[in-house]
């Protein structure tokens, strides 16, 4: 994304593709690690990271697991920086990096052994986006889904702030409702993994800027250009802090089963069951 715009006109996503930032999710980088070491990834598995971000995540799997992984990110810029990412780190022959819509995935149905993905669901279409990623999964093929869940019914005035700190649409689901989405995706054994409260690390966003070395180095230009960008940091850290109590983040964790055989007595109640 160009520089187009004041940092206090951005929406959430434009505003981390600008920064470049590939771990702002609740628990950060320490919470991917745990829940990769629940998922346990094989060599061998073929995976997709739906919105991939700067490409902290697919690199890393790749350079401690070996499997090939494709990372897909709306956003040209965060392509870009993943794609440089994976240069930088010797995993370019792992990790391929595309321009792509979780609505609407370029690929063919039954491709990959996993699917991961990481605070993206909370913003978008949640049957759209479950819905999708079914079709892409290969039959037993697992998906890992780390969001913001609800601890306790967020009140009306509070849900208006949060879209007002993160945009409109940012919608979290208590724990169970995040499992019952996955479920009428149609995934099975859905589990909820790694679960727990939200706690103060203070400003998750500038925290992560500062552990990542391909950001480091452009964060003082960017605040000097953009004297509204701290501000608008402080309005989503301070938001959080007050409200913590309300929130928690899990990993949601589901598998596509294998579709069964319809017998002849099936074809037969599914022929009448359309005539009636």
């Amino acid at each position: 994304m160009e520089e187009s715009k004041r940092v206090e006109e951005m929406n959430y996503f434009e505003l981390i593709a600008w920064l470049g930032i590939g771990s702002s999710h609740p628990g950060g980088f320490p919470a991917t690690k745990q829940n990769l070491g629940i998922i346990r990834v094989k060599p061998e598995e073929y995976v997709l990271d739906a919105g991939c971000g700067s490409g902290l995540t697919a690199c890393y799997l790749a350079k401690t697991i070996g499997c090939k992984i494709v990372g897909i990110d709306i956003n040209s810029q965060m392509v870009k920086k993943a794609a440089l990412r994976a240069e930088k780190e010797g995993v370019s022959h792992l990790v391929e990096f595309r321009v792509a819509d979780v609505h609407a995935l370029p690929f063919s149905k039954n491709t990959f052994d996993l699917v991961i993905a990481e605070s993206i669901t909370v913003f978008l279409d949640k049957a759209k986006v479950y819905q999708e990623i079914y079709r892409v999964i290969k039959p037993e093929g697992r998906v890992a889904d780390l969001e913001m869940a609800l601890i306790k019914e967020l009140p009306a005035n509070l849900r208006r702030q949060l879209e007002d700190c993160f945009g409109s649409g940012t919608n979290p689901l208590l724990f169970e409702e995040w499992r019952e989405a996955m479920t009428q995706a149609g995934f099975q054994d859905v589990e909820i993994k790694n679960a727990q409260p939200l706690t103060n690390r203070g400003n998750i966003i500038l925290n992560e800027l500062k552990k990542d070395w391909l950001l480091i180095k452009d964060l003082t230009e960017k605040v000097s250009r953009q004297p509204g960008l701290l501000p608008r940091l402080q309005k989503n850290a301070a938001f959080m802090k007050r409200y913590q109590g309300y929130f928690g983040f899990g990993l949601f964790y589901g598998r596509k089963p294998t579709p069964q055989r319809m017998g002849i007595r099936d074809w037969i109640q599914r022929i009448v069951r359309k005539k009636i």
